[in-house]
């Protein structure tokens, strides 16, 4: 899952980036910087199995590089680079910043930001109704450019839009439009406005269709993030924080591209391989290996809440509640995976 980090100058986004992305590094115009997804069933399984190694499912978050003023048109390279992430998290400045004369005003730039977005995509959809009208093509591509079209229209992002799998695939690959990517907003807020009340609405966390808003205090994220993992803790508990934003965001992340994890455990690795919801697994043993989805005889799965309760796989077989799934079987999160294969 690649995260594209995009923002007006003066947004703080790299700080932000930085909170997300310690130890981050530039290659080119961009940033980029990869993370481990926080997850509990993982830690129980190296606990009980203690592997050799341990693998955590991981993001990658990437600072696309500067943009425009806010209002203004975001340069062609940051454009792409935007075009290449599965998710966009747009910065928006809720702080003084010395170096811009015009005051922060975060609905402001998140309007702008979305417009922006959206007005790009209707240029390219335009173009391409109008093409393919030239070319008098008719069926399901210029359906749904016309679909797209009127939606955007109205003033919608495609993102909101229902589009089944064959629509999407009708737009083809090519065609990369930046308001049906996934979108979280992100409210960079000084310590100051973190506890002032004006600014309360925005430190709610809301979710809508494929968006989600939600502030952190990027500054002091930032600050967490450079410490050692046993100082993290008392900081945050200093500040009365749970947990770091980060993993808040991630989780965000994951529910807005539907993903889940299944899990694989043994003496050699325990490991989380994210996948699409509703995979079957079949298709999600090819995420091991494509030999395993090749060979795929059967898969046998436990859950290991069931593991914890009953303490080793051999009890889990004497209960029976180890299953065996066919190809068919669709995925659930958190499932312990055994594939047997032959090739």
């Amino acid at each position: 899952m690649h995260v594209g980090i995009c923002g007006y100058p003066g947004s703080g986004k790299t700080t932000v980036f930085t909170a997300l992305a310690p130890g981050g590094k530039a290659d080119r115009e961009v940033s980029f910087g990869n993370i481990k997804v926080p997850d509990a069933r993982i830690d129980f399984l190296a606990g009980a199995f203690k592997p050799k190694k341990t693998t955590y499912a991981e993001v990658t978050f990437v600072d696309v590089g500067g943009g425009s003023k806010a209002g203004g048109a975001f340069p062609p390279n940051v454009l792409q680079n935007m075009r290449n992430a599965d998710l966009l998290a747009h910065v928006v400045r809720g702080f003084e910043n010395p170096s811009l004369s015009t005051p922060p005003d975060p609905r402001r730039d998140e309007r702008a930001f979305n417009d922006e977005l959206l007005l790009l995509d209707l240029g390219t959809v335009e173009k391409r109704v109008e093409r393919l009208k030239k070319e008098n093509k008719k069926g399901p591509e210029l359906d749904v450019n016309l679909k797209c079209l009127a939606h955007l229209e109205s003033g919608e992002a495609l993102r909101t839009l229902d589009l089944t799998e064959d629509e999407v695939k009708a737009l083809g690959p090519g065609i990369q439009l930046l308001s049906m990517r996934p979108l979280i907003t992100v409210f960079n807020l000084s310590e100051a406005a973190w506890s002032d009340a004006a600014f309360a609405d925005l430190r709610v966390t809301r979710h809508e269709k494929n968006t989600v808003t939600l502030a952190i205090c990027g500054a002091v994220e930032a600050e967490i993030a450079a410490l050692a993992p046993e100082e993290q803790k008392d900081f945050l508990e200093g500040l009365g924080l749970g947990e770091p934003a980060r993993n808040v965001f991630v989780r965000e992340a994951y529910r807005l591209l539907d993903l889940i994890s299944f899990l694989t455990a043994g003496a050699d690795e325990c490991r989380a391989w994210p996948i699409r919801r509703g995979i079957s697994a079949r298709k999600a043993a090819g995420k091991v290996h494509s030999d395993i989805e090749r060979g795929f005889i059967r898969a046998e799965i436990y859950r290991p809440e069931d593991l914890q309760a009953e303490g080793t796989e051999a009890a889990l077989k004497s209960k029976g509640k180890i299953r065996v799934e066919g190809k068919d079987y669709v995925m659930l999160d958190g499932d312990v995976v055994n594939y047997r294969f032959n090739v």
